[in-house]
């Protein structure tokens, strides 16, 4: 099984690293903006999920606004997110604080 690493990322204006198995990485959340692992309503989850939909990269697997959604507007918390994630990709994800 793959192992992923979700870190805080080192880049100004970005919330989280994932680093891929194969060392390569995306950052991805905008630091300081709250997301529905944070607290936001369905209402806005809804929202976000309308206005990003048609964004070229939505889902390509290896961008930061294909991660933001699976991991930051999925589920309501980020450990059920990064459960789900894991499911879906059959990858194990270490959370480093």
């Amino acid at each position: 099984m793959k192992q992923y690493t979700l870190q805080k990322s080192p880049r100004k204006y970005k919330r989280f690293r994932l680093t891929f198995d194969d060392s390569k990485f995306v950052d991805f959340g905008a630091d300081g903006g709250k997301t529905f692992v944070e607290g936001r309503t369905e209402k806005e989850k809804e929202a976000w999920v309308a206005r990003h939909k048609g964004d070229k990269y939505y889902n390509d697997k290896k961008s930061g606004i294909y991660h933001s959604r699976m991991l930051l507007w999925s589920e309501p918390k980020l450990r059920d997110a990064i459960k789900e994630y894991e499911k879906i990709h059959d990858v194990k994800i270490k959370l480093i604080k």
